[in-house]
């Protein structure tokens, strides 16, 4: 805990920070410093609702969850990753993310672990909120094609077994980019993407499917999408039976370009659409498929011969390690240092001693 807290000092000290008029931190660990006049809060949505416009609050990683938040104007969230090295791997956890209270437009979340993100009230605008490399299970988008649009959605780690958990509803332009999907259940008729429209783009990630075919070998993966471009992702099936994922749940015009497809247990049917490599092993570096896509014991380069090997629409390769955006399969935000070593040299002090530490820390990418 008291790890922690210097480290997010350290980094606000540092300059580690976008522009924003103060610096606030959430840290509901037991015991934890708060100080609400030195901008510490122990919730979360207290922090938030004495933040102004453009502040950033650093979440410190808990054993407690945060719970659900409110969204009251635009800031900027920052946890230290959704499966860190140190400190066991604990992360910050929150609840549900609600835009629902007011115009949060260009709000930053990254680094933390949620449930869900839901940019549904159509009241408010929400537009050009940028959520990064988080553990997300569902994310809203609105009914109206004018209250949240333009959100970019690239390095996170979506882990859900339920049904139509990315449904970006009417909102225009959402950009998923460089996110790894792993689609836990195994009953073929519940959907992954739902609702995604012809401005969406859907390019570079990776998207594991356990469901199993019907009678005729089909997965529903795709639903109610109309016009999604496809392009540059690995498909990797894992479940028995299936040969198709692409004729079932009243989907039009998916434009599928540039995509690799693979299953450990069938032989799949060739995509619709150009230049698709079709039921291929893409030949990971290190690649676990019963394990989720987090798993840091995965390597999603390419090892010599793969055919995902500049073999995207763009001229690079496929997925999510081509260098079009700075993945961090443990989720570190992007911009920030992360800590790789942190000891204390003399656990016990008398009043006025000097506490002795060592820290070491690694340069992330802009």
């Amino acid at each position: 805990m008291k790890k922690l807290f210097l480290f997010i000092v350290l980094l606000a000290g540092a300059g580690f920070t976008v522009q924003a008029q103060n610096v606030f931190y959430a840290d509901n660990n037991q015991g934890s410093p708060v100080n609400n006049a030195q901008n510490n809060y122990s919730s979360l949505q207290a922090a938030i609702d004495a933040a102004a416009a453009g502040d950033i609050i650093y979440i410190q990683p808990s054993p407690n969850s945060y719970g659900d938040v409110n969204m009251t104007k635009p800031l900027a969230f920052y946890g230290l990753g959704h499966n860190p090295q140190l400190n066991n791997g604990a992360r910050a956890v929150v609840n549900n993310i609600f835009f629902r209270s007011a115009d949060a437009s260009g709000s930053i979340i990254s680094g933390l672990e949620i449930s869900g993100i839901y940019l549904d009230n159509t009241t408010y605008n929400n537009h050009n909120v940028v959520i990064t490399n988080n553990r997300i299970n569902n994310i809203h988008g609105n009914p109206q094609t004018g209250k949240a649009n333009d959100a970019f959605i690239a390095g996170n780690f979506f882990y859900e077994g339920g049904f139509n958990y990315i449904d970006n509803y009417n909102s225009q332009n959402w950009v998923f980019t460089h996110n790894t999907f792993t689609h836990e259940i195994s009953i073929g008729s519940w959907a992954l993407f739902y609702r995604l429209n012809n401005s969406t783009l859907l390019n570079n990630n990776i998207i594991l499917s356990r469901q199993n075919g019907d009678t005729n070998q089909r997965i529903t993966l795709f639903s109610d999408c109309s016009g999604v471009q496809i392009s540059n992702n690995i498909f990797i099936f894992t479940g028995n039976a299936v040969i198709d994922f692409t004729t079932l749940g009243s989907n039009s015009a998916l434009n599928f370009q540039n995509n690799l497809t693979y299953s450990t247990n069938t032989t799949l049917n060739a995509l619709s659409g150009t230049n698709n490599i079709d039921d291929t092993n893409p030949l990971f570096v290190s690649f676990n498929p019963a394990t989720a896509l987090n798993n840091t014991a995965n390597d999603y380069h390419f090892q010599t011969g793969s055919p995902a090997i500049v073999a995207g629409a763009d001229g690079k390769d496929l997925g999510v390690e081509n260098g079009n955006y700075p993945f961090s399969i443990r989720g570190y935000p992007t911009g920030l240092p992360y800590l790789t070593y942190f000891v204390i040299n003399n656990n016990f002090l008398s009043a006025g001693t000097d506490l002795d530490i060592q820290v070491k820390a690694s340069a992330n990418s802009n």
